[in-house]
């Protein structure tokens, strides 16, 4: 008796073998498209702010004079060391023309190791002469962002064979 031995490449039903087709494409690129998603979501390296806390006080000094103080820590997410050179809070214009001292830009030269984090402070002084305490609400002064100057060795990567 002879079996008759049904070849791989014989198609018994074209139609469930073109959706077979279909669903394995559709399987291939979504599959394409979740790897692209999440490449742009995960940051490797570079520096971050996780959070910042903002305080306004009055000078002891003088009246009319707002103290603004800020903090936050400074995260190097890459595994080598930086040396954080200077910070500059970036302010609004309106908030620019009230600076008592025109020099808010901090001088670190600090070298924060990668993987740690530096906390930094600073202060800048406001000219609110004439301005109750709603006034000076109504400034909205916000310190969200900042000028980092820093410097990294990089070298040049090795491939061994």
């Amino acid at each position: 008796m002879k079996k008759k031995i049904k070849g791989v490449c014989e198609l018994k039903n074209p139609k469930r073998s073109m959706i077979l087709i279909v669903l394995l494409i559709i399987v291939a690129l979504s599959g394409c498209s979740s790897n692209s998603v999440k490449a742009d979501e995960i940051v490797e390296d570079g520096l971050i702010i996780n959070s910042i806390s903002i305080g306004l006080g009055g000078s002891e000094e003088d009246e009319g004079i707002t103290v603004v103080t800020y903090n936050f820590n400074l995260w190097n997410r890459t595994n080598k060391s930086i040396m954080l050179k200077t910070v500059e809070p970036i302010i609004s214009k309106d908030i620019q023309n009230r600076l008592i001292d025109r020099g808010i830009k901090l001088d670190i030269n600090e070298k924060i190791d990668g993987n740690s984090s530096e906390a930094v402070a600073g202060t800048f002084r406001l000219d609110t002469k004439g301005l109750d305490k709603e006034g000076i609400i109504k400034l909205n002064i916000n310190v969200k962002e900042f000028n980092i100057a820093f410097e990294q060795v990089i070298g040049m990567n090795e491939v061994n064979n």
